[in-house]
């Protein structure tokens, strides 16, 4: 074969083979070329090739016995050397010189070259051990080099079929001089050989389209991958946060607050939850769009989010309602700053459309553990104090007590029967008088909606109107008081009886934009003269959007309509935007009235606003008054009219006689 006539000194050759026969030919020839040439020859086989080289190069007609006898043939067993040269699972240098080395200097025969055949190193790769095959090709092409030793080492092609055997198999293949294939190619005639070797290049070449094609959709899978963890990522914080406000959803503050609960059993502090209510935010929504009331909602949600401190928790419940987890609280009366400023902040107007729009929020408190000890109890009972608090006002915070769940009628019942009252004529309208500071006489009478439930009982005017708000018939409820309070006023005026008739407006009517046409319409269908009428408008309900505010009061106004403005001083101050109002007359709130008898600031807060109404010409009510003491000193400050439990319970279209109570 063509390795013998190419082999020289030093050459370290590695020959890959499938079967036994070809391998015992490729050794023969390759000793026999050695022994022609003058060589020693050394193998270190294992006993079923020992026998079958041996056979081939007796019949080459090579004496072995007498080569063996004369030193120029060595044969070594390749397990028992293999386990001569180990030491701790590698080859060790000094053992290998002296059980295969030392062997090749010691003869007597002048030295010669030595032509070697070796089969240690493929049975350390049978065994699996590449480190210490690799190590033993280092020790023999040391060896080549330092010495006249041609070596040939044979590797069955079996022990290198598996993907993790590539590196060795390059390792020891950098570590020989010639690389020789397994006996497909070497068998071929000369002929062949060449178009094998074409074959084998094209195939190479489809093998490097192919590596480069599983590199392309590695990539592009990977980046598939990428992709879909990016989105499953998105999913994951779509699914616990709200995509509108941006924060986190009711499911995640749900299962925080269960977090927090669980991890406070033990502990000493409380974890107050916070229900709140964004005020006449469907107001916005029908006045300005949808599109600006969510827009409203987004700020409102980042500016309660700018109030808490690191820890505190603020998520979307849904609608225009928040909640608020606050842990870690020692003291009940440490929550009372922060719902303050909750308070104030949500104030602030917004700037909608060129608009400054205002608003408030309602709170609703509830403590783990003492008000509830799950996440529903306690987001119940902050419900339950939210409504509370709503009842008592806009701009209001209630902490839950009991009476309140005593006390809660079924919510979706009670909707339900609400629109059922008018149908049913369960509604009813209470006058409650105005009365001269001085004179003493009712000037006027304010109209108040009460609802007479078979289910539910009297409901009187502030239930009711939160109740018309969740149940959406704010505007239908309205419409009815408004005709309503239009005909009593004429029937009155026909029985010689001249009272100003007074009634509220929500800002959902105030912003309708047939507002103006409904009061019309509802004057002339009643007769009423619209100097007759007075509409009251609470604050907040005006600077909601003031500029709107302004031009739907002007519209009034052209019709003779008197307006007033309601608790004045309880919500955002209208002091700087009073003159854009055409307003007739200022209703003092109820707080400043509570606090007149003995508290010199709302005395001098109350003095103050009565010189400054008189100053632009407006006139100026009390309302809530409860006390003849209170009314003596708000006749002495100067205030117009009185109105308040003091003079008469709601009276239902009864005989309004002068009042003399005081």
């Amino acid at each position: 074969m063509q390795v013998a006539a190419q082999c020289q000194a030093h050459d370290h050759i590695v020959q890959f083979y499938e079967n036994d026969d070809f391998l015992a030919d490729v050794v023969a020839d390759y000793l026999h070329a050695g022994a022609q040439a003058g060589n020693r020859l050394l193998v270190i086989l294992t006993a079923p090739h020992l026998e079958a080289i041996t056979q081939r190069l007796k019949t080459k007609g090579v004496d072995i016995h007498s080569a063996i006898a004369n030193g120029e043939f060595i044969a070594l067993d390749a397990h028992i050397t293999l386990n001569a040269i180990m030491r701790d699972g590698m080859p060790d240098e000094t053992l290998f010189e002296r059980h295969v080395l030392a062997g090749l200097t010691s003869s007597s025969a002048l030295p010669r070259p030595i032509r070697a055949f070796g089969e240690l190193v493929n049975l350390l790769c049978e065994a699996g051990n590449a480190e210490a095959a690799i190590r033993l090709e280092e020790l023999w092409h040391d060896a080549c080099h330092r010495s006249s030793l041609t070596l040939l080492c044979a590797y069955a092609i079996a022990n290198f079929h598996e993907t993790t055997d590539r590196e060795t198999l390059d390792a020891i293949c950098d570590h020989h001089s010639h690389v020789l294939p397994a006996e497909n190619y070497c068998l071929l005639p000369p002929h062949l050989q060449l178009r094998e070797v074409t074959r084998l290049q094209q195939q190479a070449q489809v093998l490097r389209h192919e590596a480069q094609c599983r590199a392309q959709a590695e990539h592009a899978l990977n980046a598939s991958q990428q992709l879909c963890h990016d989105m499953l990522t998105e999913l994951a914080n779509h699914a616990g946060h709200d995509v509108l406000t941006g924060l986190p959803n009711r499911q995640h503050a749900q299962n925080r607050l269960a977090e927090l609960i669980a991890n406070e059993t033990n502990s000493e502090s409380k974890t107050a939850v916070l229900h709140i209510d964004v005020d006449r935010l469907q107001s916005i929504n029908d006045s300005l769009g949808l599109d600006m009331g969510d827009y409203f909602l987004h700020r409102t949600a980042q500016r309660i989010k700018r109030c808490l401190r690191q820890g505190q928790i603020v998520s979307r419940l849904g609608s225009d309602e928040m909640l608020v987890v606050l842990p870690g609280i020692t003291r009940t009366e440490e929550i009372q700053p922060i719902v303050e400023r909750l308070l104030i902040w949500t104030s602030e107007p917004v700037e909608l459309a060129g608009h400054k729009v205002f608003s408030t929020c309602s709170i609703g408190i509830s403590l783990f553990p003492d008000h509830g000890r799950t996440v529903h109890e306690l987001i119940r009972n902050a419900s339950l104090a939210l409504r509370q608090a709503q009842r008592n006002g806009c701009r209001q915070y209630q902490i839950f007590i009991p009476e309140l769940q005593r006390s809660e009628p079924d919510r979706f019942a009670l909707r339900g029967a609400l629109r059922e009252a008018m149908p049913r004529g369960e509604l009813e309208l209470f006058y409650q008088p105005l009365i001269c500071a001085h004179t003493r006489q009712v000037l006027a009478v304010e109209a108040l909606p009460r609802w007479n439930s078979a289910r539910f009982g009297s409901m009187e005017a502030q239930q009711l109107v939160h109740a018309a708000e969740e149940s959406g018939l704010t505007a239908s409820i309205g419409q009815w008081v408004l005709e309503k309070v239009c005909h009593q006023g004429r029937s009155w005026l026909d029985s010689g009886v001249g009272l100003k008739m007074n009634l509220n407006i929500s800002t959902t009517q105030l912003l309708r934009d047939d507002l103006v046409d409904k009061v019309g319409d509802a004057l002339i269908d009643s007769g009423l003269p619209g100097k007759m009428l007075e509409i009251e408008l609470t604050e907040n309900v005006l600077m909601s959007d003031p500029r709107r505010a302004s031009d739907i009061l002007h519209g009034l106004k052209g019709m003779g309509v008197r307006l007033a403005i309601d608790e004045f001083g309880s919500g955002p101050s209208a002091l700087t935007q009073l003159h854009r109002f055409p307003v007739d007359t200022i209703k003092l709130d109820k707080t400043l009235i509570d606090g007149i008898t003995d508290n010199t600031h709302c005395q001098a807060i109350v003095r103050s606003l009565i010189i400054m109404a008189h100053e632009l010409g407006l006139q100026v009510v009390a309302n809530g008054v409860e006390t003849r003491e209170q009314a003596i000193i708000l006749r002495h400050k100067g205030c117009d009219i009185l109105q308040g439990r003091l003079w008469a319970p709601l009276e239902y279209s009864g005989s309004l006689d002068e009042a003399d109570n005081d």
